[in-house]
């Protein structure tokens, strides 16, 4: 999968990660005094010293080194009944905290507790809503703790946009049909729902528009058509301000946008006299606005947790607005009626969550996306190697601090764990190659020594500045050792930026096709003089070639790729100069090519793949087959598959979220696609040698049970004698 390489020179950001905000005893902070402690997720809106947190599953979460209780202070107006939910996260272990109202429809300050008792030492808090926005509106206001906060989590790797009704909201999940008010607050938790629950497995910071009985067009709601989702989306929390005030700026824009909308429409069309056409008209309206508020999102609408609803209108829909090739897809979820009202309980959430994030793996995300993600194991192991180090440096002690936290408050987020190898990865490089940090900003005096200083490549960076103090060439300033391939089809640029008065040159050294180290610099690249590339403090960019320098040596290998292994930078100017680096990046593609065509296990013949044992699955086809991770099986309607094959299904090669190759897939002994040899299957057989049928490709392939290339009478009596056991 193509892919833009991590910054390969950026500062670490864990050398100012953590933000000392120490108290001897209990302390208050607002969410202004919190500001680099915490991260949010949903449609939170950060207002003054508050946070709005009002759609379901919306929240934020901190780390902080201390003991004893924690609580949150809030104000809370239930607008349903007079209470309202949170989920409450410590360490790892969840629990439910319940808020109660005299009254709803009045604000109500409350101090609401989310641990106590907690033994000195490193501590995770996360709080999520779980009631829906049209019950219950939270300002939180502060929170105290005892103890010091710790640098804010990390961001997720995804952004999740998702458009609902009750399913979305998780109501009535926590209790069975039937049940009295089921759709009272106290069934309903928007922190186990399939869009939750695929956030978790995706690492997504999931943003979630629901509100219960609403429609795409029309719905249960006493407005009928004149409010739906359409109307809601737009804001970050239509049911707390729907002005102009209030509207959502969605940033960081979404990379998926999940719709699942139809069920309220589809049962109360008949009120509303609301047509197929019509339904139509308002799915694709909101696709595109999904699609025009977060610009290059994939929008996928889904179905079929309370029922399949509008599958024909809905495929159509999609297929109009130019299917995956312009990002957008429709895919259909278990159904589960277990819970209140016949909506999912909990275990129907989980097993369509299952089934939407195999979607959105197979179809919307890159193959290479969880390539970041680590176990607690892993981090166990990087960890036990780093505290092996003897004499760390800051950014190693600060890597070793936080690996620990994850450890010990028990995370589970892959991509978070992953985070944490990279950090102790990139901080032991730092050290193992004898090279000593350098420092971050402010620097205003000559170091001590000509040394080595590293900056690993590492995140967004901050400023850097050098300080170049005598004469000549003060060599190197900056360092990094790593090993990457480069694909330099799309020719990739070397790209620095710096503010200062000095001139500045780079070293890059990569491995050519025989392997053999290749050193040069800037100057070699460009075909002429260094010149100042920081005149009057102004930043400048220069671009150096690489790619057509090693294409124009000879140096690339068979894939069009070379092994970048380390860069310099180093300053030549007068002297006592000081450069602020602000960028240096190679953008390049990996050096894996993405494949264009099926190949590996089986036989194939013009369009179609034979060869395909009865009772053959579809994972292990795929398994069978080279590039496993790019291909998946569909059936007559696109959907994909699992379990048993059939013939008639399609194995699909899925590059960039487009099918670049497909065959059709001939089960030996299945002519009727129903995926097991009968007389049916021998008749069809036997018509064709008779005369009086033609068989397809796909079905000549599932004929030939004897391997001679031919439908004859003896596949008749080898389907037969199979069939009769």
């Amino acid at each position: 999968m193509k892919r833009i390489l991590a910054t390969i020179l950026a500062v670490c950001l864990l050398m100012t990660a953590v933000p000392v905000i120490a108290s001897a005893a209990s302390a208050t902070y607002t969410f202004t005094q919190l500001e680099g402690s915490y991260k949010t997720q949903g449609r939170v809106d950060r207002v003054g010293d508050t946070l709005y947190m009002d759609t379901t599953s919306s929240g934020f979460e901190f780390y902080f080194k201390g003991q004893g209780d924690v609580t949150l202070n809030a104000d809370i107006k239930c607008t349903y009944t007079n209470n309202m939910f949170f989920t409450v996260i410590v360490d790892g272990v969840r629990s439910r905290v319940e808020v109660t109202n005299t009254a709803s429809g009045t604000v109500y300050n409350r101090n609401i507790t989310l641990a106590t008792g907690l033994a000195n030492g490193v501590h995770h808090i996360e709080v999520y809503k779980q009631t829906e926005a049209s019950s219950a509106l939270v300002t939180a206001k502060s929170v105290t703790l005892n103890g010091t906060l710790m640098a804010a989590p990390p961001a997720d790797k995804l952004v999740m946009e998702v458009i609902g009704d009750s399913i979305s909201g998780g109501t009535s999940s926590l209790c069975a049909n039937g049940t009295a008010n089921g759709s009272y607050p106290v069934y309903q938790d928007g922190t186990q729902t399939y869009a939750y629950f695929t956030g978790e497995a995706l690492s997504a910071n999931v943003r979630v528009t629901q509100t219960s009985g609403y429609g795409c067009v029309a719905g249960w709601n006493a407005q009928g058509r004149d409010l739906n989702l359409q109307d809601m989306f737009p804001y970050t929390c239509y049911w707390r301000d729907h002005t102009s005030a209030g509207l959502y700026d969605f940033t960081p824009a979404a990379d998926i946008v999940v719709i699942n909308l139809g069920t309220n429409d589809a049962t109360s069309a008949s009120k509303w006299n609301l047509t197929e056409a019509e339904f139509k008209a308002g799915a694709k309206n909101l696709m595109q606005m999904a699609q025009q508020k977060n610009p290059g999102a994939k929008v996928v609408w889904v179905t079929g947790m309370m029922g399949v609803k509008y599958q024909s209108v809905l495929t159509a829909a999609v297929s109009e607005l130019g299917g995956a090739a312009s990002g957008f897809f429709f895919t259909i979820l278990p159904t589960d009626l277990s819970g209140g009202d016949g909506h999912p309980q909990v275990s129907g959430h989980k097993a369509a969550a299952e089934t939407l994030t195999a979607f959105l793996l197979q179809n919307c995300l890159p193959a290479s996306y969880k390539a970041d993600f680590a176990t607690a194991s892993a981090l166990q192991a990087k960890l036990t190697e780093a505290k092996a180090v003897t004499d760390p440096s800051a950014a190693l002690k600060t890597a070793i601090e936080y690996a620990e936290a994850e450890l010990t408050c028990g995370t589970t987020d892959g991509y978070r764990l992953g985070y944490r190898v990279q950090a102790l990865e990139d901080a032991i490089n730092g050290y193992v190659t004898g090279l000593s940090l350098m420092p971050v900003e402010g620097v205003t005096a000559a170091p001590n020594t000509n040394g080595h200083y590293v900056w690993p490549y590492y995140g967004n960076p901050p400023l850097v500045t050098l300080y170049k103090g005598g004469d000549g060439v003060y060599w190197p300033y900056l360092h990094t050792d790593y090993a990457v391939s480069v694909d330099l089809d799309d020719t990739p640029y070397l790209t620095m930026k710096t503010s200062g008065n000095a001139d500045w040159n780079v070293h890059v050294a990569y491995k050519d096709k025989n392997g053999n180290h290749v050193t040069v610099t800037a100057t070699d690249l460009a075909g002429t003089g260094l010149v100042n590339f920081a005149p009057n403090a102004q930043a400048t960019v220069l671009s150096v070639d690489l790619g057509a320098y090693a294409k124009a040596q000879g140096h690339t290998d068979a894939n069009g790729c070379v092994t970048v292994v380390g860069c310099d930078l180093y300053i030549i100017g007068a002297t006592d100069t000081f450069v602020t680096f602000e960028e240096c990046a190679l953008t390049s593609y990996t050096g894996e090519k993405l494949p264009t065509a099926i190949t590996g296990g089986y036989a194939m013949t013009g369009e179609v793949l034979y060869g395909v044992e009865v009772g053959t699955t579809a994972e292990a086809l795929c398994a069978a087959m080279d590039n496993t991770a790019y291909l998946r099986v569909t059936d007559a309607n696109g959907n994909t598959v699992s379990g048993a094959l059939k013939t008639g299904m399609t194995l699909q090669l899925v590059t960039d979220g487009k099918v670049a190759d497909a065959r059709v897939i001939a089960v030996t002994g299945d002519l009727n696609g129903d995926g097991v040899m009968s007389s049916v299957d021998a008749r069809e057989i036997l018509l064709s040698v008779l005369g009086s049928k033609t068989l397809t490709a796909v079905k000549k392939q599932a004929a030939d049970m004897d391997g001679n290339a031919s439908a004859t009478t003896n596949d008749v009596r080898l389907i037969l004698k199979a069939a009769l056991g």
